[in-house]
């Protein structure tokens, strides 16, 4: 059954979900954390529809989030999201599903959703792994990389600079880099599954190489000349195949 839900953040934001409920009594229910400004929670959706499927035949329920600031509502500018809010709003979504289904949790999150993801990984017991996509983890230092030089150089003194196409205030950056994921990925002990591109210009593999470093429970799997978007660079079904055996190994350890 397929249901959206209004709910108020821990952000003080309405955010919406979109809800793909198998049963009332799931084994696990996924979470879905898009990346990107502007990303909708029905895309998310279509992007995993296959997951979707699979999930409605094994009795597990899935979500995705519209988070706070993503352009849907008027009051919620989008050039005034700030991470730290969006990761309240993925802390409301877990609360949400270990509420009305008391199941296991995977957290799946990819790019800047990666990297809300990570951030959240330890907020609940019932949360027994995550799944990431090119997850930003050092986000501040992707938005230093793409931004003009002497826009970011400025950025600070003149209070506002563009960020993939948005006006942000300079407390954006800084909130953003307060919240380096690389602080908490040494005390994630759970599984982590973790396709990344090796050409991957946006985030760059190498924060994933870093991630590994500090954490033993993370998989990585490289996608030879993927890119932030490597879907093309793998045979047909066969991130479906990884994700499909994490999620049977998360429930029979767990």
């Amino acid at each position: 059954m397929k249901s959206e839900v209004k709910i108020k953040s821990k952000s003080g934001k309405l955010i919406e979900l979109l809800l793909f409920e198998a049963t009332s009594t799931p084994q696990l229910t996924i979470i879905d954390s898009p990346g990107g400004f502007l990303e909708s929670k029905e895309k998310a959706a279509e992007e995993n529809k296959t997951l979707i499927e699979y999930c409605g035949k094994h009795q597990m329920n899935y979500l995705s989030i519209d988070y706070s600031n993503n352009g849907k509502h008027k009051d919620q500018p989008v050039n005034e999201l700030r991470f730290s809010s969006r990761m309240k709003d993925l802390e409301t979504a877990v609360d949400y599903a270990t509420a009305k289904y008391h199941s296991s949790i995977i957290l799946l999150g990819s790019s800047l959703g990666g990297f809300i993801t990570l951030n959240t990984a330890n907020y609940s017991p019932s949360i027994k792994g995550l799944i990431l996509n090119c997850a930003a983890v050092k986000a501040h230092i992707c938005i230093e990389t793409v931004m003009a030089s002497e826009e970011y150089k400025h950025w600070k003194q003149k209070n506002t600079a563009m960020v993939w196409g948005v006006p942000f205030a300079y407390d954006f950056y800084e909130d953003i880099k307060r919240c380096n994921a690389m602080k908490v990925i040494p005390s994630i002990n759970k599984p982590i599954l973790w396709f990344h591109g090796t050409d991957d210009m946006t985030v760059p593999i190498t924060q994933a190489y870093e991630a590994s470093y500090h954490n033993p429970n993370i998989e990585l799997i490289e996608i030879q000349g993927g890119g932030h978007r490597f879907g093309d660079k793998m045979q047909q079904g066969e991130w479906e195949d990884s994700v499909e055996d994490f999620i049977q190994s998360v429930l029979s350890n767990k």
